[in-house]
């Protein structure tokens, strides 16, 4: 291209209105767009966790490689019912422990006569299970994580700056209402300037999954995830999952192992981890790491997982070892929990 051609190009380029430059195909516009001020903004929450080394996946990939073998462990059994005669609120539970050698143990119980349920309800657990399935989308390159949402939901407050790591990762700034209540409603904060609640995040995650695939969220789910695993103890509703205690572990130790999909996915996971206020608790796209230590200095221990009000799952560096509890009736899954890995500690 001459000189004289080129500064005509220029010249022409410049004379275009600002949403004819930012796409000009040869790249002048898009060098010179400035985000607007009711954009996206940078970051200006807590401080972000610091995220784990890649000798550290090495490990948690190696603990959860063995297959699965299950045991008897008469500790395990005492301190779960021990705990459980303790926390007088809860109705039922079960929980599964799957050691670093594949030893398994999984238990029951019903405060009530009759036999325990088979599968319990995992609350927001389902959250999980949904982002792995995006996520098998994005690593075939059917979606993008920087992809923006107007593709989708054009309607909602700054659609066209909101990525879909934003909706991931809770840093989208949508209210948190559902979908046609918040296409109404202004944004809580500009995308990717802090980390926040939206019911609206898992909802239009759902509506893209099924678009995606064709069919419903819970096909979907169970097509990508249960039946890739061959989890036959779970099963997806509309928005949410009932499984077994020893499916949940499963699950858990096939994401963390990236046999539900790649390491270089596992690691963006837990890649860029936000505050979700106090106790040590932060979320990635569809995972939460929580630094134990943080609500407990004795509790020295980092666990990477999932939880709800009714039902948890975590890997716990400190022992290696895979933990899944749900419940229902007051109670704490986490606790429960925390006193099975501490009696394996024992062991």
């Amino acid at each position: 291209m001459s000189l004289s051609r080129r500064a005509l190009l220029s010249a022409a380029a410049l004379a275009l209105p600002g949403q004819a430059l930012a796409a000009w195909p040869f790249g002048i516009g898009r060098r010179a767009a400035q985000t607007p001020a009711d954009g996206r903004a940078n970051y200006a929450g807590p401080p972000l966790r610091q995220q784990f080394g890649d000798w550290q996946f090495d490990e948690i990939r190696a603990a959860v490689s063995s297959r699965l073998q299950p045991v008897i462990r008469d500790s395990l059994e005492d301190r779960f019912f021990e705990d459980l005669a303790a926390s007088t609120g809860v109705e039922t539970a079960t929980a599964a422990v799957a050691e670093p050698g594949g030893a398994v143990w999984t238990q029951t119980w019903t405060r009530t006569p009759g036999a325990p349920p088979a599968r319990f309800a995992w609350g927001e657990l389902v959250q999980s299970y949904r982002a792995t399935a995006l996520l098998q989308m994005v690593e075939a390159g059917d979606l993008a994580l920087d992809a923006t949402i107007d593709r989708w939901a054009p309607e909602l407050p700054n659609a066209r700056w909101i990525t879909l790591e934003d909706v991931l990762a809770g840093t989208s700034g949508l209210p948190d209402a559902d979908l046609s209540a918040a296409a109404a409603l202004p944004p809580v904060f500009a995308p990717g300037a802090m980390w926040g609640v939206s019911r609206a995040n898992p909802a239009l995650l759902s509506q893209i999954i099924a678009a995606i695939d064709q069919t419903t969220l819970a096909e979907s789910l169970g097509r990508r995830i249960a039946g890739r695993r061959d989890l036959g103890e779970t099963e997806f509703e509309a928005e949410g999952v009932s499984a077994s205690a020893l499916d949940v572990v499963r699950y858990w130790r096939d994401l963390m192992g990236d046999r539900l999909h790649g390491a270089k996915i596992t690691g963006r996971r837990f890649y860029r981890l936000y505050p979700m206020g106090e106790g040590g608790t932060h979320h990635g796209l569809g995972v939460m790491a929580t630094d134990l230590a943080a609500a407990d200095a004795w509790a020295q221990d980092t666990w990477l997982g999932y939880s709800s009000a009714s039902g948890m799952v975590a890997y716990s560096m400190a022992t290696r070892a895979t933990v899944a509890v749900a419940l229902t009736g007051d109670g704490s899954p986490e606790a429960l929990a925390r006193g099975l890995l501490s009696q394996l500690r024992r062991i």
